[in-house]
């Protein structure tokens, strides 16, 4: 009897076991803005951290101030002329806004914010040869500004001068972004494409090869491996711009507003999709949406061990970077060389949200990974047509997008002898 009762408790204990939870982000609101200063805490269109601050620019609700990684704010926009915040920066102590505004016809609203008391007093750039400011980057003692209708501005005393740079790009040039990389310095355009200089932005050249679209939203650089973002998708190039290459399998929209470097991962957020997550350099994408109930993301920031995500009505989203690595999307891995063509069951089975899929091939294939439902509709393209080496392989698909249900996964694998291979499998997620 004794035993009886011990083996019922056992079962019991396995029973009610917690099922693995995967992690998720989180979502914090901005406080409303003081009157006066806006009505709402605005669209969250850039993030900057500064070692353990976060720094939060919105559109239509002014510059908030974290010290303790988003758990609460402080509004710093006392001295701003304009609520509409497009960038932020600090450099040699300084921290620099810049904001939307005309600055003509006698307005002194808009331009460039700086402060060397976090906030408590601005100083306003003058002089500006545009007061519509949507990025920055720095360079050395360079801090360089792009303007919407001026081009490009460098100042070289800690922004008490401003001077337009734009030899080879146009006077009134809209630039929406930029970035450095050691001795170079890049630059996205709205309608004219990437540029790239090499002489501290002294002069720059256009460099478009590859590019279906001029209109640039936002870069990043990896290693050696640019990201652009346009309205046609994710392009990278590991030639410093000279071609240009679309990199965008297993995105499921074109529209990119924001990228982060964690390594080993790049981060985009998009306009109506959310996250996608790569750990191959751009070769493929994977969504990283868990808890995400707002798809519009505009920036990003890491601090430490958390990443964060800006989006609507001031709505600011954080995640665990260790935790994304080890439950969601892994990046096909080649292992030691096999003999056999094979696709192996999923694991977990069933599986929620994420699985894991196995294949091999013994000699360099063009391979294609599709997932479909049960009425045989294409729900993901986890590889399309990619030539990969002999070897052992792993990718990681995650349904948190879809219902319970039975999935098929399809592997075609296209050899050069003709030594062709086509399996099907069956998993079943469950919610």
């Amino acid at each position: 009897m004794k035993r009886i009762f011990l083996l019922f408790v056992l079962i019991f204990i396995l029973m009610i076991q917690p099922r693995e939870i995967f992690g998720q982000w989180v979502k914090t609101v901005l406080p409303d803005p003081p009157y006066g200063h806006g009505a709402l805490p605005g669209k969250v269109v850039v993030l900057t951290a500064n070692g353990n601050n976060l720094y939060a620019g919105t559109l239509g609700g002014n510059v908030y101030f974290s010290q303790d990684q988003g758990k609460s704010w402080a509004y710093i926009d006392s001295g701003l002329t304009t609520a509409d915040i497009n960038a932020i920066a600090y450099f040699d102590s300084t921290l620099f806004v810049g904001t939307y505004g005309s600055g003509q016809f006698g307005f002194s609203w808009g331009g460039i914010f700086m402060t060397k008391n976090n906030g408590k007093t601005w100083t306003q750039a003058k002089n500006l040869a545009d007061n519509n400011i949507y990025d920055f980057a720095v360079q050395g003692t360079n801090i360089l500004a792009a303007t919407w209708g001026g081009g490009i501005l460098i100042s070289s005393d800690n922004g008490v001068t401003w001077n337009p740079s734009n030899n080879g790009l146009s006077a009134t040039e809209n630039v929406r972004c930029l970035l450095v990389n050691n001795n170079y310095i890049y630059a996205g355009t709205w309608g004219d494409g990437f540029f790239f200089s090499n002489d501290n932005g002294n002069s720059w050249i256009p460099l478009n090869t590859g590019l279906s679209n001029l209109y640039i939203y936002q870069l990043a650089i990896k290693n050696n491996t640019i990201y652009l973002a346009s309205d046609a998708g994710i392009y990278t190039s590991t030639n410093n711009g000279l071609n240009w290459t679309l990199s965008d399998s297993g995105m499921t929209t074109s529209f990119i507003r924001a990228f982060e470097v964690v390594d080993p991962k790049v981060l985009v957020g998009t306009s109506g999709e959310g996250v996608f997550v790569s750990m191959d350099n751009g070769a493929t994408w994977n969504p990283v949406d868990t808890g995400l109930t707002e798809p519009y993301i505009y920036c990003f920031a890491n601090i430490g061990t958390s990443i964060f995500a800006g989006s609507w009505d001031g709505e600011i989203w954080i995640r665990s970077v260790s935790e994304m690595l080890k439950t969601t999307l892994i990046a096909i891995q080649k292992n030691k060389p096999v003999s056999n063509f094979e696709l192996s069951q999923n694991y977990p089975n069933p599986f929620n949200p994420s699985t894991n899929i196995n294949f091999s091939v013994p000699y360099k294939s063009t391979v294609t990974l599709k997932v479909y439902d049960a009425l045989g509709r294409l729900v993901s393209n986890l590889i399309n047509g990619e030539v990969r080496a002999g070897g052992n392989y792993k990718v990681s698909f995650n349904a948190d997008k879809l219902a319970s249900g039975i999935y098929f996964y399809q592997l075609v694998a296209l050899a050069p002898t003709g030594d062709n291979f086509v399996s099907i499998k069956k998993m079943i997620l469950l919610k």
